[in-house]
Parts: C-alpha cells; structure tokens; sequence
C-alpha cells in the first residue's frame, strides 16, 4: 500500500445535490486531492461493502433524503468505521452543530465554501499540511 505522502489526499463527497458534486470533485482535483462523490449515505456504505477503500477524509452534507449525513456517521460509528468527516451545510445553527458534534462530527463546513476554507477544514480533519 501506498502511503499518504506518496499519493493524493483521498475524499469522499457525499451529497444529494449534483451540481455540489461536480463543481467540488473539480475543485478538489484543481486542489490536488482524490475525490469520488457519492448522492447518497446508501450509495457510500454500498462503495464501501464492495471493498473500495476508505477514503482519508469523508465531506458529507448533514441533511440528505433518506439517510442524512447524521445517520451515516452513526451508521459508520456502530460499524467500527472511523473516517476523519466533516459536515458540509447551509445550516450552521447552534441547534445542526451540536447534533453534528453529538454524531462524532467535529468539523463543519459552511455551503459555500471557498477553496481555503476546504483545503484548512480538510487539513484539521486529517491532521495533514495544506497544500
């Protein structure tokens, strides 16, 4: 295996929205980083029971249909899986933080984000240098 100062930081995106998707798989690959997106908490949990590796750092939208970013960090949480993860939402209320910081998730990031503030937020994630 590789390690990670040979390879590319790796990121899963997961949120239902498409256009976030796309536009922050291209700022990461602009950015220097792996990212692979995912619409749904079901269709990242089906990546990983497929054997696709973990990802370094895991930017998760809080609110999704079906299973929100909450419910998949629990859901990771029970299944022994610890991925670095970072709430990525439009609603930082004191009320979406404390419930995100009660999942296990310490780290938050406001939609929109700029490219610093991803790459800072990712690097306090992962423990890693900016780029």
């Amino acid at each position: 295996m590789t390690s990670r100062a040979t390879r590319p930081l790796s990121l899963a995106i997961v949120d239902d929205d498409r256009s976030v998707r796309v536009s922050l798989v291209r700022l990461c690959t602009v950015l220097g980083l792996h990212a692979t997106a995912y619409a749904s908490g079901l269709e990242f949990l089906a990546s990983l029971d497929s054997g696709a590796p973990h990802p370094d750092c895991l930017l998760l939208d809080a609110q999704m249909p079906e299973m929100s970013g909450l419910e998949l960090q629990r859901h990771l949480i029970a299944s022994g899986i610890r991925i670095p993860t970072i709430a990525f939402t439009a609603d930082d209320t004191p009320r979406v933080l404390a419930d995100c910081d009660a999942a296990g998730i310490k780290h938050y990031l406001r939609k929109p984000a700029s490219a610093d503030d991803l790459l800072a937020t990712i690097a306090r994630a992962t423990n890693t240098v900016p780029h």
